[in-house]
């Protein structure tokens, strides 16, 4: 057996004792008058309550602590250094330790350009031989709890279960979830089906966890609380993607627990491959999780990539094709989507049976892979899912029979691919900083629309909340003002209109309200006072023409898909409205209330992508809502006995705007319910 240790408990006692302060807990110093925030883990519930008591004057307790985190006897709570030194001393409590900050394991996004001759763009799955992996499944999926920035509504991302636990931060709708788009490529990689990004296992039953914020960040505490909430789901494995150098006693206890669960957990090594050695991450560097390091189309361990004796496998996670916002395709690299393909393969094998244990997956996982030379780099070597299925037979009746599974050396011939090169990719990263940078082959800013189209539900934006801003939401009326008519259609056409000027050089001043029929006073006040707005903001005056035109197409974008939110009825007994909270119908923002709506949602924003690009020119802007030759019935079902959704006014809305084409009026009129 190829087994290589990581730092046990044991070890990390020695290390702490010698010296080497491996948790975020600090003793009292110059600095203990300032507040921080602190995790606490206390021994058990009644000693939580004990600490919290006893404590009461000290432990300011915040929002994060949720149920998820009580249950488990974790408390977040503002100290100063010297309170916490003291909370830390109580026999009734297991550690103390700042609340320190995880980063995504991502070096940089690119958009995927037009594909050189010669260039694999599926050379990730066919170096680790999963390109033709037979479809195994059974009736049990393998269950991925998927722990990250969210993963945005796709129609071939099925997410069965979703939560968001950023804090304030709740309104985001399934379309534009993932500011960051970190968690949507990740699960293009093991689940996509969409024919220009290949992932490993359509079959995988995916949950999502948004833990991370637009910068690909989050606390530790809000770690935790995901990997709780995988618990709770019985999840089969969690995938993990981030990662950081500070030992935290509260992560390793929820990573024990998991494991307790029988749950595999598998996450990325770390992008400080360049900053020496010995350098894994945490939660990667526990003894009982998969680290995954990267490697190139040479099969060569990445320049970016984490080193050390923790490292278990690697994988490929240099200039990786995936799916990036509104479904178009990004070179990316970095561990983090080492990662998924080590989540694929493992899924893969696991749905052959899924009572095998989750250590029976992870040595087989361990001992078939490609031993690439030195350890420290790439651990047991390359994952090979071929050679793994192989030998499934020979690995099951050694570990039946309580044996460590010893397989003959994988002595394949490694081949090499031919990937984008650098000169077939557009530079940029989703950083603010590369907002400017980030173009794709057709001239669009991605990260500048994807922030307009999630602008109108931030407290930044000041037109936060349907009900007081239905201009921005896609509500057909304005509830506090006497119920007064809102035509959803006309907001998206003048929005448009304004992003068009903005692409010449000029500002919404150049749409007047007799450019835009149908649009009501009140909503051309609104509209230009937001824009007004907008362009006081500092990210706003330093794009450039073709960002802001990118900018105020994600607003318009934003306003279309939320008429399928908000402006949706479903048939229960009788039209009933869809809501957020208090209704007939709660589920406005629940992908699995009535998919077919955000089905229908994706293909119009896809519509306005294509018009940024120039694609749908010669179609009037309200179109943008007309899906012809649909064939499923996604957006009108001619079916009395078979009625999915209707879409309140849009026929009196299409005729306001004045829509002439026959065939949309039509099928306007199929969906339309009158209000």
């Amino acid at each position: 057996m190829r087994k290589f240790r990581k730092y046990t408990a044991t070890a990390l006692v020695a290390m702490m004792v010698a010296g080497m302060t491996m948790s975020g807990y600090q003793p009292a110093d110059v600095s203990a008058s300032q507040e921080s925030e602190y995790i606490i883990v206390t021994k058990d519930k009644k000693s939580m309550k004990t600490v919290e008591s006893k404590y009461n004057t000290m432990i300011d307790t915040q929002e994060q602590n949720t149920d998820l985190l009580k249950d488990e006897n974790v408390l977040v709570s503002k100290m100063t250094a010297k309170e916490a030194d003291i909370v830390n001393k109580d026999q009734k409590v297991v550690s103390v330790e700042k609340n320190t900050m995880v980063n995504a394991s991502e070096t940089e996004s690119t958009t995927a350009a037009k594909e050189d001759q010669g260039t694999d763009s599926e050379w990730n799955l066919k170096s680790i031989h999963v390109d033709k992996a037979k479809d195994t499944a059974t009736d049990e999926k393998v269950k991925v709890a998927l722990l990250d920035s969210g993963i945005d509504y796709q129609e071939d991302l099925n997410v069965k279960e979703r939560v968001n636990l950023i804090e304030d931060d709740n309104e985001f709708s399934p379309m534009f979830e993932d500011s960051s788009n970190h968690g949507t490529s990740i699960a293009s990689l093991i689940v996509s089906n969409n024919g220009k990004v290949k992932g490993i296992n359509k079959n995988v039953e995916l949950y999502s966890a948004r833990i991370l914020d637009e910068n690909k960040q989050a606390p530790i505490s809000r770690v935790v609380e995901g990997i709780y909430w995988a618990i709770d789901k019985k999840v089969n494995i969690i995938s993990i993607s981030f990662g950081t150098n500070q030992y935290s006693e509260a992560l390793k206890q929820a990573i024990d627990e998991a494991n307790a669960k029988g749950i595999l957990v598998i996450a990325a090594a770390g992008n400080q491959g360049e900053n020496g050695t010995d350098n894994v991450e945490y939660p990667a560097a526990f003894e009982n999780v998969v680290a995954v390091g990267s490697v190139d189309s040479k099969a060569e361990v990445s320049d970016f990539s984490s080193t050390g004796k923790e490292v278990d496998v690697v994988a490929p996670g240099e200039a990786v094709r995936a799916t990036g916002a509104f479904g178009e395709t990004m070179v990316t690299s970095g561990t983090s989507m080492a990662v998924p393909h080590v989540v694929g393969a493992a899924s893969l094998l696991w749905q052959k049976d899924t009572n095998k244990s989750k250590d029976f997956i992870k040595d087989l996982l361990e001992e078939s892979a490609r031993n690439l030379g030195d350890k420290e780099s790439y651990g047991n070597g390359l994952i090979d899912y071929e050679y793994a299925e192989k030998q499934y037979t020979k690995a099951e009746e050694q570990y039946e029979q309580g044996q460590d599974i010893e397989l003959k050396d994988n002595t394949k011939t490694i081949k090499t691919y031919n990937n984008s090169s650098d000169e077939n990719k557009v530079s940029g990263t989703w950083s603010a900083a590369g907002h400017q940078k980030y173009l794709t082959d057709n001239g669009v800013n991605i990260p500048a629309m994807k922030k307009g189209a999630i602008y109108a539900d931030s407290d930044d934006s000041g037109v936060k909340g349907m009900t007081e801003n239905p201009d921005f939401h896609g509500l057909y009326q304005r509830r506090h003002a006497g119920n007064e008519e809102v035509n959803y259609l006309a907001s998206y056409r003048f929005m448009i209109k304004i992003g068009n000027e903005y692409g010449k050089g000029k500002t919404y001043t150049a749409v007047s309200k007799a450019d835009i029929p149908g649009l009501t006073d009140t909503s051309y006040s609104r509209i230009r006072s937001m824009m007004a707005n907008l362009q006081k903001k500092s990210f706003f005056k330093n794009y450039s023409n073709a960002n802001k035109k990118a900018f105020v197409f994600g607003l318009a974008m934003h306003t279309a898909t939320d008429a399928f939110a908000h402006s949706t009825f479903l048939y229960q007994n009788g039209w009933k409205a869809i809501t957020h909270k208090d209704g007939e119908v709660i589920g406005a923002d629940d992908s699995s209330v009535q998919k077919r709506r955000f089905t229908m949602a994706y293909r119009i924003e896809r519509n306005n992508l294509y018009r940024y690009q120039g694609k749908r020119s010669d179609v009037a802007v309200c179109h943008d809502f007309h899906a012809a030759g649909d064939t499923d019935g996604s957006y009108y079902v001619d079916d009395s006995a078979n009625k999915y959704y209707r879409i309140a006014n849009i026929s009196k809305y299409a005729t306001q705007v004045k829509i002439t084409d026959e065939n949309v009026i039509k099928h306007y009129g199929m969906i339309n319910i009158s209000r």
